[in-house]
């Protein structure tokens, strides 16, 4: 390529100051009948900052020449000015002076590659100082498991050997004992022969029968006095059957009754009407707050409980003592 080319090329591709534009043909035509490039945008339904690219001469990257040059087209008629001026000046402008789609397609898939490549790249250094990291956890943990292991066996042994040792001694402590028993048996036997020669040798039998008679009588006072003893124990220390009872409120009535266990059968306010029936071991510790207006039934039989019934609260015992 000569340089009087390039020149040229350049004259083509480049405007010069005094050189109408496409975007400055419609920007002063737009100016001259008073239009904003809201209404222009609102008119041909397009978006305000395309006609602002528009009338600068720029191409949106996000769409194709072709359309652009379709907008500019439609912009021009509904201005009323030469559309094919308009267009002549808009391809000389416009003249392809980037490389082919196809040339950019693959520089934007190489570029976008080697973009994932760093990522991945990223990534597996990544996943694999995790991975270190678990198996140095797993090793270290497996070394502490081994170390309490060898900690807790070497005292077992040595207890082990203690008990072994001591087994030892006390076997031979015990030795000279199992050696000795026969000499102590026979001492035993002898001393139980003399016993029985000395029990079996006449005595005199005036003084055999107290000695018989006086055993037995007082073996029997005996029994018989801790048999007189262990009956009221016995029955002090065995709880009273349970036995049921029946509270009718005529009103509300505060009560707490606890038989002999220390259970608590009731407490609270009671409302008036109603009818409590309770089972319990006596004696029977019972509060009322209003006696007045209570009516108590116990095994069956009315108690009588008006010498309580003064307004005051009563506290008695079930069943009632005479």
């Amino acid at each position: 390529m000569n340089p009087e080319e390039t020149t040229e090329e350049n004259v083509g591709q480049a405007p010069t100051q005094n050189q109408q534009t496409p975007g400055k043909m419609l920007r002063e035509a737009r100016l001259q009948q008073g239009l904003s490039q809201q209404d222009v945008a609102a008119k041909l339904f397009l978006k305000a900052h395309t006609i602002e690219h528009i009338e600068s001469d720029k191409i949106d990257e996000s769409m194709s020449v072709t359309f652009t040059k379709g907008y500019v087209r439609n912009y021009a008629k509904f201005l009323g000015i030469d559309h094919e001026k308009v267009i002549e000046e808009f391809n000389r402008l416009h003249t392809a002076t980037k490389p082919p789609a196809a040339l950019q397609s693959f520089s934007q898939r190489v570029a976008k590659q080697a973009h994932d490549d760093r990522w991945m790249m990223v990534t597996w250094v990544i996943l694999l100082l995790l991975i270190a990291a678990v198996v140095v956890w797993w090793y270290q943990q497996d070394d502490n498991t081994t170390q309490q292991n060898a900690s807790v066996s070497a005292p077992a042994t040595s207890v082990t050997a203690r008990e072994r040792e001591s087994k030892g001694v006390s076997e031979r402590h015990r030795q000279p004992a199992t050696d000795t028993r026969p000499t102590a048996e026979k001492k035993t036997l002898a001393e139980s022969a003399e016993t029985s020669s000395l029990m079996s040798a006449p005595t005199n039998d005036e003084a055999q029968k107290p000695v018989e008679t006086s055993a037995p009588a007082e073996q029997a006072d005996t029994d018989a006095s801790l048999a007189a003893a262990r009956e009221p124990a016995s029955e002090a220390s065995s709880p009273g059957a349970p036995e049921s009872m029946q509270f009718t409120f005529d009103d509300e009535c505060w009560v707490n009754i606890v038989d002999a266990s220390g259970e608590v059968l009731a407490t609270g306010i009671k409302r008036a009407g109603r009818v409590m029936e309770i089972t319990g071991q006596p004696p029977i510790s019972v509060t009322l707050g209003a006696p007045d207006d209570v009516a108590i039934v116990y095994a069956g039989e009315k108690v009588d409980i008006s010498g309580f019934q003064n307004g005051r609260t009563a506290r008695f015992s079930l069943p009632l003592q005479d």
